[in-house]
């Protein structure tokens, strides 16, 4: 189906005819607003350059009573992708990110237990636990969580993140409690905060002080540590409860740069406060730590993921659009605006004083817009019902409980942050069991993703132990086992680790353990 022969039965399904349309619009918005639809518009939407703007698409979704968003699928912009490029740009400065879900109508595969067997292995495939059920609606499995969560990036040159985190990993913060637990110090120890001040975001252990001055600090970095106080210079968003860490690059050899210290300039910055989109660009920009000509070095990067030029902007227009008071024409530069910036799309649009109460709130059916749905599953013995319901005592419905949420924002971005061309379930490992990890990256971990492809270690003798390459391994008596591991002659070696089990294990390879390959990303707890 063309685009003009799909809004024309999107605007039919409403009986409505684009005349009348554009008539309501007239009426309503006025002729000369931004948000009038013109009567000719069939005939520009065959030419990508001449898309609606963000107004004419508000006026579409207050007349219809469909939602903005599925009105912008319409037109082929998928707002999901934002906190996707969001979370998969390379970012110096640890960033906030948007972890909206923006179509809740989406389908999502989903899963159901398998009748149970033995008690739960230490190690094991997730497949041993779940198998593929019928797909759920994303706005189904978002009831499910708690809401409370937010997500950050840790950004390479957040000196207070390290060791405890890594460059790239994602965190997990908990905001509720966490004024609380930092005036218990006993309990808040080694504990790490995500904090907010008037330059960005940082992950740090903190040493409370005084009633509203802390020490934010890093073991290792003693020059790094900064006194802060709370409320003028910095407030706290949360405790960081865990963190999804991919492993499977290199680590960067030289040691991130030190951040600068928040200045004194008080919190009224927060782009949650910000009075219009001027000073929202602009103190997004400076928190992400991007000049104008590095923002449109990621702006081209965004145009060539999305394969439209129009994603791209130039250092002169990005600083432009700091002195405008409205949305860019192009809806491709105020996506790639929030991407650069990791702003929410909504949020931008609040800050530009469009009229967001008056959009639609019904989606457009599916068999009106761009939305479908995975393949169901034949002949899957599971021992829940239909549609992948899992009771609560079950494997699945306990990983529910115990994690809040299940965080689908990141449901496209686990290929790359895994290093695999095609993700799936069959590729994830249940380490939740394994007491006493051969590596301090494992300790806590739930589970691990793993590149079955590799199956020979890499000799890394440059890296210190903890940056060591580590392997899923299967011994003879149907155990699973993982860490580092090297090939001495035909053995493979997994060394002795602190906490691990003592003394360095000894496996003949293909006889005694044979390699499954190389663990890439690993979501573990942070206590």
């Amino acid at each position: 189906m063309d685009r003009v022969e799909q809004v024309r039965r999107v605007i039919g399904a409403r009986g409505l005819s684009l005349y009348r349309v554009s008539q309501q619009s007239a009426q309503t918005f006025g002729r000369t607003s931004r948000f009038y639809v013109p009567h000719n518009l069939y005939s520009d939407v065959t030419d990508a350059s001449l898309i609606p703007t963000v107004h004419q698409l508000l006026a579409l979704s207050h007349i219809t009573n469909y939602r903005l968003c599925d009105w912008l699928a319409v037109f082929g912009f998928d707002l999901d992708l934002i906190p996707q490029l969001q979370l998969l740009a390379p970012r110096s400065r640890t960033t906030l990110l948007d972890s909206s879900v923006y179509d809740v109508q989406a389908w999502l595969p989903w899963f159901a237990e398998r009748e149970p067997a033995a008690p739960v292995p230490p190690i094991a495939p997730l497949t041993q636990f779940l198998a593929p059920a019928s797909p759920r609606r994303a706005a189904e499995l978002l009831a499910q969580g708690k809401r409370r969560f937010l997500y950050g990036k840790v950004g390479e040159s957040d000196l207070h993140a390290f060791p405890q985190l890594a460059p790239g990993s994602i965190v997990r913060v908990d905001a509720e409690g966490s004024s609380e637990l930092l005036s218990a110090q006993a309990s808040s120890r080694g504990r790490l905060y995500f904090l907010e001040h008037d330059l960005g975001w940082t992950c740090s252990q903190l040493v409370p002080l005084a009633r509203d001055r802390v020490l934010a600090h890093s073991p290792q970095h003693p020059c790094a540590q900064m006194e802060i106080k709370l409320g003028k210079e910095a407030r706290i968003l949360g405790v960081i409860d865990a963190e999804l860490r991919p492993v499977w690059q290199t680590p960067h050899a030289r040691m991130p740069p030190v951040p600068s210290a928040p200045g004194k300039v008080p919190v009224r910055g927060s782009r949650r406060t910000c009075a219009n989109v001027q000073d929202l660009l602009r103190c997004s920009r400076m928190r992400a730590g991007l000049s104008f000509r590095e923002a449109s070095s990621m702006s081209r990067w965004i145009a060539n993921r999305l394969g439209d030029q129009l994603y791209f902007a130039a250092a002169s227009t990005l600083s432009d659009y700091e002195t405008l008071s409205v949305p860019p024409r192009h809806l491709q530069k105020l996506i790639t605006l929030c991407i650069l910036y990791s702003i929410g799309f909504f949020d931008f649009l609040r800050s530009c004083d469009l009229p967001l109460e008056r959009a639609g709130r019904e989606p457009i059916p599916d068999d009106l817009v761009p939305r479908a749905a995975p393949n169901s599953p034949q002949n899957v013995p599971v021992s829940s019902a239909e549609r992948g319901a899992s009771p609560p005592g079950g494997f699945l419905g306990s990983l529910v409980s115990q994690w809040g949420e299940v965080p689908l924002f990141l449901r496209s971005s686990l290929s790359e942050l895994a290093g695999l061309k095609k993700f799936s379930v069959s590729d994830v490992f249940w380490v939740g069991g394994d007491n006493r990890p051969n590596h301090p990256w494992l300790a806590d971990a739930t589970f691990v993703a793993v590149n079955r492809r590799i199956k020979r270690p890499v000799e890394s003798p440059a890296l210190p132990f903890c940056q060591q390459p580590l392997y899923l391994l299967l011994k003879r008596d149907g155990h699973y086992l993982s860490g580092p591991c090297s090939l001495v002659g035909g053995d493979l070696v997994v060394p002795a680790y602190a906490g691990g089990p003592s003394g360095a294990q000894h496996f003949r390879n293909g006889i005694d353990a044979e390699v499954i390959g190389q663990i890439t990303l690993i979501l573990r707890r942070i206590r």
